[in-house]
């Protein structure tokens, strides 16, 4: 299925973007009109389209107070461990896109880089109490996690968790990979958080695309 992926984004480039768009809008729309505060948090940024698309849509709609947070190893995926090295999908250092690329190419689409913080290095060293700090992350309006993996969506929900607010909406791009198996990937890992963290209520919002599904936060 993830092979499936590639070649279908490879085929059809212009529909995935186009889908992604409209979605991203959505997300904005209720973002503002419901006077969510908060950052953008991307996890899993590979080459910069969804981060760039996501600025542009804010700065058009005039959220000027948004803040822009990258996080990526800018070493394609880990190790592939545990459930995760079942499936036979994946393969370490796949998604890879240089440091140097994403910068480049987020210029390209006309991202302010002084409203935006890059994170370089694998979730398991980054995402730490001390760089939310550090960054001077308070709260997150839209996480968007593409993370493929089970093993690393885990600590990028403990990582946002004390930073979502009533109304923050959480994106997962690679929701239905694995088959839409929901004990495999991004799904396993936001059932066992939802269950570690009883607090925090969902409403599903919107799917986009094939493969992404969101969820509002109630806290």
């Amino acid at each position: 299925m993830y092979k499936l992926k590639l070649l279908f984004e490879k085929l059809f480039p212009k529909s995935k973007s186009a889908a992604r768009i409209e979605f991203l809008k959505k997300v904005f729309d209720f973002i503002k009109r419901c006077g969510v505060e908060g950052n953008y948090l991307e996890f899993g940024v590979y080459r910069g389209g969804t981060f760039s698309e996501a600025f542009n849509i804010v700065k058009t709609k005039k959220m000027d107070s948004v803040r822009f947070f990258a996080f990526d190893s800018f070493q394609g995926l880990p190790d592939i461990s545990g459930i995760d090295k079942e499936s036979n999908q994946f393969s370490k250092g796949e998604y890879s896109a240089s440091l140097e690329l994403f910068k480049s190419n987020i210029k390209k689409a006309g991202v302010d880089s002084n409203r935006v913080r890059i994170v370089p290095g694998w979730f398991k060293d980054t995402l730490t109490s001390r760089a939310k700090k550090e960054l001077g992350i308070k709260a997150a309006a839209v996480v968007w996690i593409d993370c493929d993996l089970y093993e690393s969506t885990v600590p990028v929900l403990e990582f946002v968790t004390d930073l979502l607010v009533d109304g923050s909406v959480i994106v997962f791009d690679d929701w239905f990979l694995f088959k839409g198996n929901p004990d495999r990937g991004e799904q396993r890992a936001f059932r066992e958080w939802l269950v570690k963290h009883p607090e925090i209520k969902v409403s599903e919002f919107h799917k986009y695309f094939w493969h992404g599904n969101s969820f509002i936060v109630h806290k």
